[in-house]
């Protein structure tokens, strides 16, 4: 039975067009990278899924967002979740990035735009996670760059309004897994190699024997969005 009983959206006001040819890539790129600035367009070398906004009505592109894998270890999500150890590595695929969101601005004057493209993500993300990758989505989380200066401002205010819990602010660093279950999928040298012999797999594509990296970060606000009421059952069970 699947957890996800999301309605049809008859004449939604956006939609959204999954990143899947070059032409897509290349406009997220430019989207990002003109729109998003502050931080540059990077291809995370974990699971991944990319969409373009466009208006319905006009068919204007409006922007781009994104998931990725979770970041695997950060305090204040992992306190927040309640998860130990044990629990965090057995169940991190259930949970995404949203590594990525930008709008073009003076393209529409949609109102509440972003919570509309917020709420698609919860409920194509969802779909598009399970048939992508076989795991069942129960939350999203988000770190946002906290920002205040004469030019701009930016404190998470679009997931605020959609009801996202700020969980607390990083620490400065965070913890990535390599994703072996994707690898071993793979029909390639990578694959081949994650299959037979995981801990060289991991040390040859960066992230160590020990199958994760820690890398250094600007400290960020950070959010989360379950998907589901009983979401903690899901996430604790080890």
């Amino acid at each position: 039975m699947s957890f996800f009983d999301f309605s049809e959206e008859i004449d939604y006001p956006i939609y959204f067009t999954e990143c899947t040819t070059p032409v897509h890539n290349e406009l997220l790129r430019n989207t990002i990278n003109d729109y998003h600035s502050y931080c540059s367009f990077v291809t995370p070398p974990t699971r991944r899924i990319n969409w373009l906004i466009y208006e319905t009505k006009t068919t204007n592109l409006i922007g781009a967002i994104g998931l990725s894998s979770c970041v695997l270890a950060i305090k204040c999500r992992d306190s927040y979740i309640g998860w130990n150890k044990d629990a965090r590595m057995k169940n991190s695929n259930k949970v995404a990035n949203n590594y990525r969101f930008c709008l073009i601005p003076g393209v529409t004057d949609l109102k509440n735009v972003g919570s509309m493209a917020l709420k698609l993500l919860r409920e194509e993300g969802a779909k598009r996670w399970k048939s992508k990758y076989g795991d069942d989505l129960i939350g999203i989380e988000t770190y946002v760059e906290r920002i205040d200066n004469e030019e701009l401002h930016r404190s998470g205010a679009v997931y605020k309004a959609s009801n996202w819990t700020h969980v607390g602010d990083s620490m400065g660093t965070s913890i990535k897994k390599a994703p072996l279950k994707l690898w071993r999928a793979e029909d390639s040298a990578r694959g081949r190699l994650a299959r037979k012999n995981p801990e060289a797999a991991c040390e040859k594509y960066g992230y160590g024997k020990k199958g994760y990296v820690t890398t250094p970060s600007k400290q960020k606000m950070v959010f989360f969005k379950p998907l589901m009421r009983d979401w903690r059952k899901h996430l604790l069970n080890h």
